[in-house]
């Protein structure tokens, strides 16, 4: 978790000062403070293996990028269910996110399945659907991992899925428009656990050494995500 703030932070783990896969994290719902800032959360899940532990040494890393919004574009598909097309209703901006896999008709029961890839940068930018100008019920989105580059910047990718209902089309018209929202960072924090095991005559010993920024939240999840380790680490 990290500390409060606004935009909430943007949160990486890193084992053994590896970026962690994204299907080993589990990225929650921004949580509300009184005070209207907003703490971020991932969750960190994976098995231990003996390649983790280089010299009987487990590192584990969350940084938390604080970043301000300063690019926002967007790109838009508009849809008709209409027999014939009078002229392509499509808005591609050239700096902006790629849609794909859209049509320009479509009827009701077809099930819309495409797809938005926003630019590469870092921190990757934010996604969102929208649908005729309301923003896409989150049961219709499907999350992909990230296009990675070797400069390290990311695009980000957001599906959009779901089946056409009469209520989707206004005037006959449907606007699917995907948004995407470049983040400059400010500041990065960096929370480190070392969790190390030796083999001793009188068994195997665990020791957990934290250290960071004053004042972060990040050791909490820390020392949860130690303590489910050392269960691993002591089970080998």
């Amino acid at each position: 978790m990290s500390a409060p703030s606004k935009p909430p932070s943007f949160l990486q783990w890193f084992v053994n000062d590896k970026e962690v896969p994204q299907q080993h994290t589990t990225r929650m719902p921004p949580l509300r403070n009184t005070d209207g800032l907003l703490s971020s959360m991932l969750g960190l899940r994976f098995v231990v293996v003996p390649q983790h532990l280089k010299n009987g040494v487990l590192t584990l890393s969350c940084r938390a990028y604080i970043s301000k919004a300063y690019l926002t574009t967007k790109s838009e598909i508009v849809a008709t269910n209409k027999a014939k097309i009078a002229e392509n209703h499509a808005t591609l901006s050239q700096d902006g996110p790629a849609i794909t896999g859209g049509r320009l008709r479509y009827q009701e029961g077809n099930v819309v399945n495409v797809n938005c890839t926003a630019q590469k940068s870092h921190p990757p930018a934010e996604l969102r659907w929208y649908i005729n100008d309301k923003e896409a019920n989150r049961d219709y989105l499907r999350h992909y991992l990230p296009i990675r580059y070797p400069d390290g910047q990311e695009s980000t990718l957001l599906g959009l899925r779901f089946t056409v209902q009469p209520r989707h089309f206004q005037r006959s018209e449907m606007r699917l428009k995907c948004v995407s929202t470049l983040f400059n960072v400010t500041n990065m924090r960096n929370e480190d656990m070392v969790i190390s095991s030796r083999q001793e005559s009188s068994g195997l010993v665990v020791v957990i050494n934290s250290g960071g920024v004053t004042g972060s939240k990040l050791n909490e999840t820390l020392l949860w995500i130690a303590y489910f380790l050392v269960i691993l680490i002591c089970s080998r």
